[in-house]
């Protein structure tokens, strides 16, 4: 199996002891995934284990947290279930703990206080994870921490023990909530007894105070290096005692003070084990970890969030001592703001100077040393981009600021409350720029792709001079305190925004999240409407399109109530783009019909239409209306020439796209008129080396090797492979499929020692990385069998064009190709029955994949050798 659903699988990572984890590419989304899957050796209960691997899938997916692994698809693939997580690159926790040398307390419980705050968020949740340990915790390489394994996660609150139901599991359906669920059988004891808690163990209610003692398990090892408890010596004791009562709610039971316990337990020390007293750890961090192994749930901590607080005794103190200072600095920052308001008020010299405060030359050279930090060689042309959009951006806000300035304060001309809406919109625009330069600041080598987008998608400064749009919007209220409340969230939800733009979309969940209750407590529409846009954004990009679907639709409300029609254009073209993904074509043509609808009550605005023209032909390609998706297109680029100057991404995207159409369509020879306007477009906009033209470069040559004219096809296609080796590695995925089309245009100009050459270090070196059955070695060992045919060593081809037949996970096209070659091949070395054989079986795939054409040119074959003489 080298396919599951989209994603392509890439390596074995490890497993468990139902479970399987591989490193997967998913080509939609262009990125790398851990995609979990249960052993292919289970065979027992099989059932029950894809039961147990969507519930897992669940309790993840209730969690956000940024140290709680994210998850961004579940699905059934066949027979089998599957996860796509997140891929953390760092290893285990256990590992970490047990590399040479040690590690200082200090980093050692700094690591667990992160894992305890997304252990905290699972609570909070409502779940026991049941099964907290180093090995269920992953590092990433930059230091990151994420808790992980949900398998054997449980509501708090539901029921302990339940007769397994496999007919249940069979059925399971998007309603089922498996969390209330229990699929462990009567008496079996689920977790790992190196950090079992006393009630895990006797199999009594849990609550999340369970968690709380494995984590202070896991952290005694951590700091010790030793256990903090002998398993079988506690789970001895506690059979030998009479049954515990039930466990009462968190918060209903007196704490046992620190070390006490129950007459029928113990003292701590029996069977917790003292910590050696020769490892220099605080005492206060020692007591918390005590306390948290209490033996009775009762005498630990209230909850994770007390514990971590315990054990966060140091940095409260450091941080205490920062706010101190951030105080000082606070007080006098304000006595020059309102300094320079009143002095603003006076004349409109200094109507620039909030901007120079974000842009300045100090800012820039910021950002140009953290674009060259990450030694991408695109990273100084596209800073020089960048640095161009944000200066042009910086300006115009400068002159609208004067300009509203001079207006009210020298002329008189616009009334003080439209003024008023003017400023709040240039202050929210300066936010967002804000956002942006601090973002692009600390760029590495992936926001480094992505920063001519973040830059270019700052909301658009004209807005702030369309009066009668401005005068319909909702106003702000007038309480000096709500204002200033609408105020400081703005902030935050600019960085939010900065973070979608820039596709940081976990960070950008994160942050929208926490801001999610206070936004709603102001019913600002406004900003509760753009909230709702960029999270059901970003469950989108995660991949969870009905909930995104859910959040945009509630946005689009909120705007038409707040009166924000811009804003609500956007929504709606995105849920447009949602709907159309989800195969919802009604509801997609619906939503984009408002959208038009709308634009015609502002007015018109050419780049808001553009937009929406180019997903009503994602629209129409998705339904197979080929020649409507050209005339959305065409549209869209003559909108795009009004609004956008000729380097805009946008133009080239577009031009690029009307090139594939027009290719779907067999207008092959304006294809590629189109595609190599969109290729010198896309140059124009991010530079020569910019990972998009490896793209442009590759869609180009496909479409000239169409034409069969492979020289021209030759020289894209090697473009498009050293722009992907030099910006994202030789062991990259498009690298790879830039090498695959530089072969197949050597076999085309008849050059097969170079073929030959090409395919064989491209299998080698794909032999070192994936699975055996990886439809990646498919191509290379279908290339490798092409060459050798080219060169007349017909048996050995033969055997390589067997060897990718017997890769079955390779589309059908492909296989089809491969097959109805090694017919031919197979003929020509008087093997004519195999060779029917084998014709037969291409033309079956040719009519499974779709492909008249083929079936009819094997067809001819076959009435052609049908008499020919064996």
């Amino acid at each position: 199996m080298s396919q599951v659903g989209r994603y392509l699988l890439l390596k074995r990572l490890g497993e468990g002891g139902m479970g399987v984890v591989y490193a997967a590419y998913d080509p939609d989304l262009e990125r790398k995934v851990a995609l979990k899957l249960l052993r292919p050796d289970i065979q027992t209960d099989s059932e029950e284990a894809r039961a147990r691997l969507l519930r897992e899938a669940q309790a993840m997916a209730r969690v956000s947290h940024p140290n709680v692994i994210p998850i961004f698809d579940v699905g059934v693939w066949g027979d089998q279930v599957f996860l796509a997580m997140e891929l953390v690159d760092g290893g285990t926790l256990s590992a970490w703990l047990q590399q040479e040398g040690g590690h200082p307390w200090r980093e050692v419980l700094e690591k667990f206080l992160a894992a305890g705050q997304g252990l905290q968020a699972a609570h909070e949740a409502g779940l026991v994870h049941r099964d907290f340990k180093p090995a269920n915790v992953l590092l990433s390489r930059n230091g990151r921490v994420y808790v992980t394994d949900f398998g054997l996660a449980r509501q708090v609150g539901a029921p302990r023990r339940e007769e397994p139901l496999p007919e249940q599991a069979r059925q399971l359906s998007a309603d089922r909530r498996m969390l209330e669920t229990t699929i462990t059988e009567v008496g079996m004891v689920m977790g790992t007894p190196a950090y079992m808690s006393p009630e895990q163990m006797m199999d009594s209610e849990l609550d999340a105070r369970s968690d709380q003692f494995s984590f202070c398990a896991a952290l005694y090892w951590g700091l010790y290096r030793q256990r903090a408890f002998d398993p079988d010596r506690l789970h001895s004791h506690l059979a030998s005692q009479p049954p515990p009562k039930p466990i009462t709610p968190e918060g209903t039971q007196p704490l046992t003070p620190p070390g006490s316990h129950s007459k029928k337990l113990p003292k701590a020390e029996v069977l917790i084990q003292e910590p050696p007293r020769d490892v220099k750890v605080p005492a206060w961090v020692k007591q918390a970890v005590l306390r948290g192994l209490a033996l009775e749930s009762g005498a630990r901590f209230p909850s994770m969030k007390e514990l971590l607080q315990a054990l966060s005794q140091e940095q409260r103190r450091a941080q205490r001592r920062l706010w101190a200072g951030v105080a000082v600095a606070t007080v006098a920052g304000l006595s020059v703001m309102a300094g320079g308001v009143y002095h603003q008020s006076q004349a409109c010299a200094g109507a620039g100077a909030p901007m120079e405060q974000i842009w300045s030359p100090a800012a820039r050279q910021k950002l140009e040393a953290a674009f060259a930090a990450t030694d991408r060689p695109f990273a100084a042309e596209t800073a020089s981009r960048v640095v161009q959009v944000l200066e042009g951006y910086a300006t115009e806000w400068k002159r609208q600021n004067t300009a509203v300035c001079e207006a009210s304060r020298k002329r008189g001309t616009q009334p003080e409350e439209l003024l008023a809406r003017r400023v709040v919109c240039l202050e929210r625009r300066r936010k967002n720029m804000r956002a942006t330069v601090d973002l692009l600041s600390g760029a590495d080598g992936a926001l480094v792709e992505k920063a001519l987008d973040a830059a270019h998608a700052l909301p658009q400064l004209q807005e702030c001079e369309d009066v009668e749009a401005l005068a319909d919007q909702q106003g702000r209220p007038t309480d000096p305190a709500k204002r200033a409340e609408i105020d400081r969230l703005e902030e935050r939800l600019a960085e939010v925004r900065a973070r979608v733009d820039a596709g940081r979309y976990p960070a950008a969940q994160e942050e929208a999240r926490q801001l999610e209750a206070p936004v709603l407590a102001t019913g600002y529409l406004p900003l509760m409407s753009e909230l709702r846009f960029h999270l059901g954004w970003i469950q989108e990009q995660l991949g969870h399109s009905p909930e995104a679907a859910q959040l945009l639709s509630q946005a689009i409300f909120d705007a038409e109530a707040g009166r924000e029609d811009r804003l609500k254009v956007a929504i709606l073209n995105k849920l447009l783009f949602v709907e159309d993904g989800q195969k919802h074509f009604g509801q997609a043509t619906g939503w984009g019909q408002l959208a038009e609808a709308t634009i015609r009550r502002l007015g018109g605005d050419p780049l808001l239409e553009a937009d929406v023209r180019v997903n009503q032909a994602n629209l129409a390609m998705s339904q197979s209306a080929f020649a409507e998706a050209r005339t959305l297109l065409e549209q869209a680029r003559a909108l795009q020439a009004r609004a956008l100057a000729p380097g805009h991404p946008k133009r080239a995207r577009t031009t690029f796209l009307l090139g594939r159409v027009l290719n779907e369509m067999g207008e092959t020879s304006q294809a590629v008129v189109m595609l190599e306007e969109a290729l010198k477009q896309t140059e124009a906009s991010v530079g020569a080396l910019h990972p998009d033209m490896a793209r442009r470069h590759g869609t180009l040559s496909w479409a000239l090797r169409q034409q069969k004219d492979y020289a021209r096809a030759l020289e894209h296609a090697r473009a498009a492979a050293d722009i992907a080796k030099a910006t994202l590695g030789p062991k990259s995925f498009p690298f790879a499929v830039a090498q695959d089309e530089v072969g197949m245009c050597l076999l085309g100009l008849g050059r097969y020692e170079e073929a030959l050459k090409l395919y064989e270090e491209t299998l080698a070196a794909r032999k070192q990385t994936l699975p055996a059955d990886s439809e990646l070695l498919q191509y290379s060992y279908d290339g490798v069998g092409q060459a050798l045919l080219g060169l007349g060593r017909v048996p050995e081809g033969i055997e390589a064009l067997r060897n990718a037949l017997s890769i079955t996970s390779a589309p059908d096209s492909y296989l089809a190709q491969t097959g109805f070659t090694l017919a031919q091949a197979l003929w020509r070395s008087g093997q004519s029955t195999q060779a029917r054989s084998e014709a037969t079986r291409a033309r079956e795939r040719f009519s499974q994949a779709g492909q008249p054409a083929r079936v009819t040119e094997v067809d001819t074959w076959l009435k052609s050798v049908a008499a020919a003489r064996p």
